[in-house]
Formats: structure tokens, sequence, C-alpha cells
């Protein structure tokens, strides 16, 4: 019989999701600011860790990867 091991959720710091990313800390700012015109409210919530650090769940952040990923294909194959 095989076991099925679950991890436990993992968190992961700004600078890790920036680097996922591949943009600019203010970019990612203002990903998660309603005030602004880049804002995108499906972005992963921030998880607050401590008085002055937040971190993020890496299955979220994963996952709106690839959710974005999934719509990039969609487009292209609508365009050809």
């Amino acid at each position: 019989m095989t076991q099925t091991q679950t991890l436990p959720p993992r968190i992961i710091r700004r600078n890790a999701v920036i680097g996922m990313f591949g943009v600019s800390k203010t970019t990612f700012a203002e990903w998660q600011n309603p005030k602004s015109k880049r804002y995108r409210p499906d972005f992963p919530k921030r998880v607050q860790l401590g008085v002055n650090s937040v971190g993020y769940l890496e299955s979220e952040v994963t996952a709106y990867i690839h959710k974005l990923a999934e719509q990039s294909s969609n487009t292209e194959a609508c365009n050809d």
C-alpha cells in the first residue's frame, strides 16, 4: 500500500515571489494596491508573519502563475 504524503503549506517571502515573476518591487506593490491602475484583485493575498514581515503561500503563487500562463496560451490561440 502506498502512502500519500501531504506537505504542509509553505510560505515564501516577498523577494522570492518577486523573483518568480521577474518584476520590479514597484510593479509588485502596484499589483496589490487597489488604488493603482495595475491592481490585480485576483493576486494571491499576503500572509502577515510579524509586525514588519509578510509572506505568500507558495501554492497560491504557483497556481496564479499557471493561471497567467494558461490565459496567455489561450490568447495566443485566439490570435492565430
